[in-house]
């Protein structure tokens, strides 16, 4: 922006941070920002202007545009929302600013009612307010909705794979800017995979959604912040206006928005029955399968959205810190959804003592910010040890024997469980060496139907010596493991001939640990599409 322009919208900014400025004349002004617009909360009205921005996927640069995206914005929103008055013009006349015609036009509002912030279904979400009934006539406004949109051949055509690719790779190639700062490398990598992999498997699915007529003029950004739910009324607001195509969209994209911001939430219970319920009424039998795909996706805009935020100069300080790590967050759901879908998994990380399962282990859970449930940790707890005691036991007695060693498997599989019955994805790390220990964590899985996934850790046997005898020049290791029972430890392992193959990847742990965990991304993502 030029000097004289800068200089323009801080005279703007003054204006509307101003109560006498507004024809009603508001007690105070609130001054809420988006990368995208400015937003002023004066009781009973909310005045929206964009900013003079251009981020490729949108362009507000000059004031035309904005007049017209304005417009836009007001015309589609009544379409489920009946907040919005209209378009407000601001002028200058003598050098004022007012709101209406001057001498200059300088700028235009979207003006609107002000929805109560304790109705915002996330602000309902977090008090513990919101019931399945409440969820019902959210789907009910959403399905009527979709159901009233036409599904022409013109929109239809941009549910085709080659169309999606187009968003994605622009995505992937923005979010590049911030591998290392809000998203890892291997992550950043992985997605890319999943999606690739996802597209080149799936052609069929892409087209028979097209055939049905699931490609509609959709909401486009239908997160929790969007949707307001009072005991009167369902208003869902704030669709996308500035690019037609971010809306033409399968409906399984705009749900796949709130069920994925259901999980962030940590309600991803209201997150499946969403999914359910839609896919009922819209009599959408194959949504499931796509599903997870677009909650990916829409996972990893989210944490793009929030990066680009968290370098916005005109936020303050504070304010950019939390898009950082909100952003982070997102991504790492992002990965989550590549790796195992929605649902919330017991991640077994097993193999021979000095394979780095561990190692691997705590890497997984930075990726994925989640809790490792470590054997070592759980059976010097239950003992009263200090963490990085060493206990010199023979093979399968003191601290190390048959009885003890029960008690750990008992309490980590206790634990992982509950872990996943919170929402939440656990990582199991330890060595698993026998059937039944294996068993017991795969058949309480199976009861309570929690998805379970084994990552077994591999290395040769000389990388394995050489990793002990470091170990214990190092001394200070959770792990008591060493060389001298490596053997009968090894003797021991009891092959895992019971662990589904569709649940179970081998990781060879001779490199670097980066590389390992790549490696370990790219061979669940491989086992779960069927590669």
């Amino acid at each position: 922006m030029k000097k004289k322009g800068i200089r323009d919208r801080k005279k703007l900014m003054k204006f509307l941070l101003d109560p006498l400025s507004y024809p009603h004349k508001p007690r105070s002004v609130k001054h809420i920002q988006t990368h995208i617009s400015d937003v002023f909360m004066v009781s009973p009205y909310v005045y929206k202007v964009k900013k003079p921005v251009d981020f490729g996927f949108l362009d507000f640069t000059t004031l035309n545009k904005r007049k017209y995206y304005c417009d836009r914005e007001v015309e589609l929103n009544r379409r489920l929302c009946e907040i919005y008055l209209g378009v407000e013009e601001i002028s200058l006349t003598h050098g004022i600013y007012r709101f209406g015609k001057g001498d200059k036009t300088m700028e235009y509002a979207v003006k609107m009612n002000r929805l109560p912030d304790k109705y915002f279904l996330k602000n309902l979400i977090r008090r513990g307010n919101v019931n399945l009934d409440d969820l019902r006539r959210i789907i009910r406004k959403l399905v009527e909705f979709y159901i009233s949109q036409s599904n022409n051949q013109s929109i239809g055509d941009y549910g085709r794979p080659e169309e999606i690719k187009i968003f994605f790779y622009n995505n992937i190639s923005l979010v590049g800017n911030f591998v290392g700062k809000t998203i890892s490398a291997n992550a950043h990598e992985a997605i890319r995979i999943y999606n690739d992999t996802f597209f080149e498997k799936n052609p069929p699915l892409f087209q028979e959604r097209i055939k049905k007529g699931f490609i509609k003029d959709c909401h486009g950004d239908l997160h929790l912040n969007n949707i307001n739910i009072s005991p009167n009324y369902v208003c869902i607001h704030d669709c996308i206006e500035f690019k037609d195509r971010f809306r033409f969209i399968d409906i399984a994209s705009d749900i796949a928005f709130l069920a994925m911001d259901l999980d962030f939430n940590g309600r991803s219970d209201f997150a499946d029955f969403v999914v359910s319920e839609v896919s009922k009424n819209m009599q959408d039998d194959n949504m499931f399968k796509i599903i997870d795909f677009y909650k990916c996706y829409r996972a990893f805009v989210r944490g793009k959205i929030e990066s680009l935020r968290s370098e916005e100069p005109e936020l303050p300080e504070k304010e950019r810190r939390a898009s950082l790590r909100r952003a982070r967050e997102y991504f790492s759901l992002s990965l989550k959804y590549a790796l195992f879908g929605s649902r919330p998994t017991l991640i077994v990380i097993f193999g021979l003592i000095g394979t780095g399962k561990s190692t691997l282990a705590k890497l997984l859970s930075r990726e994925l910010r989640c809790e490792v449930i470590s054997s070592d940790r759980i059976r010097k707890e239950m003992l009263g040890i200090a963490p990085t005691e060493r206990k010199y036991e023979e093979f399968h007695s003191g601290v190390y024997s048959k009885n003890i060693t029960e008690r750990v498997y008992k309490e980590i599989a206790r634990l992982g469980i509950q872990s996943v019955q919170s929402g939440k994805a656990v990582i199991l790390d330890a060595s698993f060496s026998k059937t039944k220990y294996r068993k017991l964590v795969i058949n309480k899985a199976k009861s309570l139907d929690i998805p379970i996934f084994f990552i077994q850790a591999k290395a040769a046997e000389k990388a394995i010596r050489e990793r002990l005898i470091k170990r214990e020049e190092i001394g200070k290791a959770f792990s008591d493991g060493r060389l001298e029972i490596f053997g009968e430890f090894k003797e021991g392992f009891d092959p895992p001939v019971e662990i589904p193959k569709d649940k179970h990847v081998f990781v060879k742990t001779e490199k670097i640990p980066q590389d390992v965990l790549t490696d370990t991304l790219k061979k669940i993502i491989s086992n779960r599409l069927h590669l």
